[in-house]
């Protein structure tokens, strides 16, 4: 299990504002370290997992925004950055049902959850790009002009999918997650494990074209992807994804680089977190351009 409070990694607590878009409550860190630039922005979106929740993500931003602090002392940026977060659907205060979110040993609907989540994160992230520079700078005083997108375990899937589906999002570190092309694979060995067979009724003919399609043509062309695993994580093994992430690099153009922390399950640590922030700089801050990803 992820030891939450202690991801800060001993840096101190940012500046948080709250926004609502629409009612859609969002919490935005780092503004005020940033208010006496004029540069361009990144703003990076941080999605939790499964039963966790917005609040808990404080200490994995405070962590993450230290670090690419502490890692650009004395060189040259080309912008600021700061982190959205938000609870995913049914969770924190959205949460409804608090049995949705259980897997299958409690919860026979556990895929279609599952599924629906991922769709809906997508979608949440898709609006806060569409509305956030408006309600933090509506006489456009400061632009965003990057994109990033990283989640852990539900928000990992999340993270995968936009990558399909959203292309905004340049850059992606997605945390023990797996690809779009991954996921059934991933939600029948949950099934079958406890002894439950994966076809209707739990996995419904109805979710098969919206789950096993095509990858996008062009999809991860371009994209700088950190895909971060656990090397013994029981709940989303690295393994049940390895084929589809390889083929991101080898078959379809993506500038990708793995990161399998041996001996660790589903868990985020702070190596984790160290390389998602050096990600960050090297692809969406850092003035110099990167000829490699193997600078990290």
């Amino acid at each position: 299990m992820t030891d939450y409070a202690s991801l800060n990694m001993g840096h101190p607590a940012t500046s948080c504002r709250l926004v609502l878009l629409a009612g859609f409550q969002v919490k935005v860190y780092g503004l005020d370290e940033i208010r006496s630039s004029d540069l361009p922005i990144a703003c990076i979106i941080a999605t939790h997992g499964r039963l966790s929740n917005q609040k808990r993500m404080s200490n994995f931003v405070y962590g993450l925004l230290g670090h690419i602090g502490q890692i650009s002392q004395g060189k040259k940026k080309k912008r600021d950055v700061i982190v959205v977060t938000l609870d995913q659907r049914n969770h924190g205060d959205r949460l409804v049902d608090g049995n949705a979110n259980l897997a299958y040993d409690k919860n026979p609907q556990h895929l279609f959850d599952m599924a629906s989540s991922i769709v809906g994160g997508c979608q949440d992230v898709s609006m806060i790009i569409d509305f956030l520079a408006c309600y933090l700078f509506p006489n456009g005083e400061r632009v965003i002009d990057e994109w990033v997108a990283t989640g852990v375990s539900l928000g990992g899937h999340v993270v995968w999918r936009l990558l399909h589906h959203e292309p905004r999002i340049k850059h992606a570190i997605p945390i023990l997650g797996v690809p779009l092309e991954a996921f059934t694979r991933l939600m029948g060995t949950r099934a079958t494990s406890q002894g439950l067979e994966f076809a209707p009724p739990l996995y419904p003919p109805s979710l098969r074209p919206l789950l096993e399609v095509p990858i996008p043509e062009g999809c991860y062309s371009g994209k700088k992807i950190l895909s971060i695993h656990g090397g013994s994580d029981p709940v989303v093994p690295f393994e049940l994804g390895r084929d589809d992430i390889m083929r991101v690099k080898e078959e379809f153009g993506g500038q990708l680089e793995l990161f399998v922390q041996d001996g660790i399950g589903h868990a985020v640590t702070f190596e984790m977190l160290q390389k998602t922030a050096e990600w960050v700089w090297l692809w969406a801050l850092s003035a110099n351009k990167p000829s490699t990803a193997s600078q990290l």
